[in-house]
């Protein structure tokens, strides 16, 4: 991620309560938005260091300690093992609504459009009706075509900055 999408992301952050982030890797994004808001960041992700892992177990260790050890000392931050689909059951039924969601998890054009269409419906009622909420993903340009196919068919109201596409200020 390049430093102009860190202070993008970091902008955003400073008017948000509640923000989910899909995935969170080693946490380069997560530190952006934890250390810009008031609020709180679900920081999803499997953080598997490789999806097949050992005879396809998958293996959660050294990539989680990482984010761990790169997100330490802010308490802001809950990190939630789990696949963006499984994360988006649970934070309906327990009533989260976010006012920035940033989409950065598997770039494939069926799991993107997955998670535009059921992640937007949990956008909060009042920034619903200000437009002030925020929906934004990153690697729009460059190696991941699926992004960019989900988000033109999706989001026809984004704009870019740099490889975010977003729909601030669109």
């Amino acid at each position: 991620m390049e430093p102009v999408e860190l202070e993008y992301l970091a902008s955003l952050a400073q008017r948000s309560r509640v923000i989910v982030e899909l995935g969170s890797w080693k946490g380069r994004s997560t530190l952006a938005l934890a250390q810009n808001t008031n609020g709180v960041v679900f920081a999803v992700d499997v953080w598997e260091d490789n999806p097949l892992g050992p005879m396809g177990t998958g293996m959660r260790g050294s990539i989680f300690a990482e984010f761990q050890e790169n997100t330490r000392g802010l308490a802001n931050i809950i990190p939630i093992v789990a696949t963006t689909a499984n994360a988006f059951e649970a934070m309906k039924i327990a009533g989260i609504r976010p006012d920035l969601i940033f989409i950065d998890a598997c770039h494939e054009y069926e799991a993107v459009r997955e998670d535009i269409l059921n992640w937007r419906s949990l956008l909060t009622p009042f920034y619903l009706l200000t437009g002030e909420h925020v929906l934004c993903g990153h690697d729009f340009v460059g190696d991941y075509p699926g992004v960019a196919k989900a988000v033109t068919e999706l989001v026809p109201e984004f704009r870019l900055v740099n490889s975010i596409w977003t729909t601030e200020g669109a």
